[in-house]
């Protein structure tokens, strides 16, 4: 399992953290993975959206299904199927699943963002340490720089 954690506190409750971080057609104002996210389908737990974005050069597509929804705390999903430019993704992980955890922390809200992927096999496994863990990293660390600059602005308003 490879399992990366990025945490930051932002000046906001964490009610209105939940409200960015839960709304789809906000991800492009904070989720550094996406340009856009839609909802194909349902609400809630079980819901289906289609996330648009970049993987390096190439336009990815990640279908993904909501697997908790407990306002304001807690949303994740996992990855159902993932695309780049438009044909299926070589499968480096069996599994990915992406949390996002918001707690109480004086006025503000503490968010945890933590991506989980089980490889496909160990040889992807090593590729994905080497390569896609810093990745990941780098995008969950821009992400939280995000919603911290967007809950400052906010604030300045």
């Amino acid at each position: 399992m490879i399992e990366i954690i990025r945490e930051c506190t932002v000046d906001a409750p964490p009610e209105a953290v939940w409200s960015v971080v839960s709304a789809p057609e906000r991800s492009a104002e904070w989720f550094s993975f996406a340009d856009r996210v839609e909802v194909l389908d349902g609400t809630g737990v079980g819901q289906h959206q289609r996330q648009y974005g970049r993987w390096g050069k190439r336009a990815a597509e990640i279908d993904r299904e909501l697997v908790e929804y407990d306002p304001p705390r807690a949303y994740a999903w996992r990855h159902v199927a993932e695309r780049l430019d438009g044909r299926p993704a070589p499968r480096f992980a069996a599994s990915t699943r992406f949390d996002i955890t918001l707690e109480p922390a004086g006025d503000g809200t503490r968010i945890r963002l933590r991506s989980r992927q089980e490889p496909a096999s160990l040889a992807r496994g090593l590729v994905m340490r080497a390569f896609g863990a810093a990745e990941v990293r780098r995008h969950m660390d821009r992400t939280l720089d995000r919603l911290a600059a967007l809950f400052r602005d906010s604030l300045a308003r």
